[in-house]
């Protein structure tokens, strides 16, 4: 009978291999189920552990870091594009005045 072991120290390869999964989501499945929540569930299936199970607090405090990253990662990307919409914003209306001006003249 082969029985599965439950590891419970997350290695880097662990850490990598959830990570590069984790950046591929898209905002719409990041909606749905939270980065720390999915990782966790992710680092459990690949150390050994039950989803019904809780999770070790290694396992725990790695989803916790490893989802810290990526929700600064989102975040910034949310402000650029913010950024990006107001420059665009104000070139258009600045496009706008000037060939009002030269309408005008």
């Amino acid at each position: 009978m082969h029985t599965t072991t439950k590891r419970t120290v997350v290695d880097i390869d662990t850490r990598r291999s959830v990570i590069v999964i984790a950046r591929a989501r898209k905002p719409k499945d990041v909606q749905q189920v939270p980065h720390e929540a999915f990782i966790r569930n992710m680092l459990k299936d690949r150390m050994g552990w039950p989803r019904r199970e809780p999770a070790p607090e290694s396992i725990k405090q790695a989803a916790k870091q490893m989802a810290a990253a990526l929700v600064q990662r989102d975040k910034e990307a949310v402000q650029k594009a913010i950024k990006d919409a107001a420059e665009k914003a104000k070139l258009e209306a600045q496009q706008k005045a000037e060939a009002e001006a030269q309408v005008a003249a």
